[in-house]
């Protein structure tokens, strides 16, 4: 797990799956904006959400493996002491994650999906303590991670699982917008659950999207 050759491949990986990130987060952008026009029907709003959900799957995915790669990079880099035990459950884990997102996005509106999420928000909650907490003891010790800017980056990246969440609080009004809708609802009210939503969410993606770049420049730059 340990072999200097999976680097550059590895990095390669990580490259791909942060434009994936990036990409895909700007479709679900492109597509939100549609979900809240009110001048469409209800049907052509729904097609958009469809294909919101499908292309968000892909930045979902890459936020979850992303963590894995880069831990797997930074212990070949010498960045964190770690040995083939760990390493491999990380995999374990973040494969075990990868699943759990897949499996809400397929059974979504199922029972079941809606049970799984609660357990995804907690999941990422401690996830961002622990990316927090190791991040700025890494900063101030230099351990365990032992390189600044790579402990500048696990700071960046709970930051935007934060912003993440916060993103999703947007998308209950959208919920209950869409059951309104189909009760034949379709008064003002109802219309401003969907762009009251939107234009507050808007400077939430683009903190998200700062921090994104954020989190690039760090590691191409490597400053500190």
């Amino acid at each position: 797990m340990l072999e200097p050759e999976l680097y550059l491949p590895l990095v390669t990986v990580h490259v791909v799956l942060f434009a994936y990130w990036l990409g895909g987060d700007f479709g679900v952008y492109v597509c939100s904006r549609y979900i809240a026009r009110n001048d469409l029907p209800l049907a052509e709003r729904l097609r958009f959400l469809d294909a919101l959900m499908t292309i968000d799957i892909l930045p979902r995915s890459a936020i979850v493996l992303l963590p894995v790669v880069g831990l797997q990079l930074a212990a070949i880099r010498g960045s964190v002491d770690l040995d083939a035990g760990p390493l491999w459950a990380a995999w374990a884990v973040g494969l075990a994650w990868l699943a759990l997102v897949w499996t809400i996005f397929l059974q979504r509106g199922n029972p079941l999906a809606e049970r799984l999420v609660r357990f995804d928000i907690g999941l990422r909650g401690v996830l961002i303590v622990l990316l927090l907490l190791v991040g700025l003891a890494s900063l101030r010790r230099g351990e365990p991670v032992r390189e600044a800017w790579v402990a500048a980056k696990l700071l960046v990246y709970a930051a935007l699982l934060g912003v993440g969440l916060w993103l999703r609080t947007f998308i209950g009004a959208w919920r209950t917008g869409f059951q309104r809708l189909r009760a034949g609802d379709e008064g003002p009210a109802t219309a401003a659950l969907f762009t009251d939503s939107l234009r507050r969410a808007r400077f939430v993606a683009y903190l998200f999207w700062t921090l994104i770049v954020a989190m690039a420049w760090l590691g191409i730059n490597k400053p500190f």
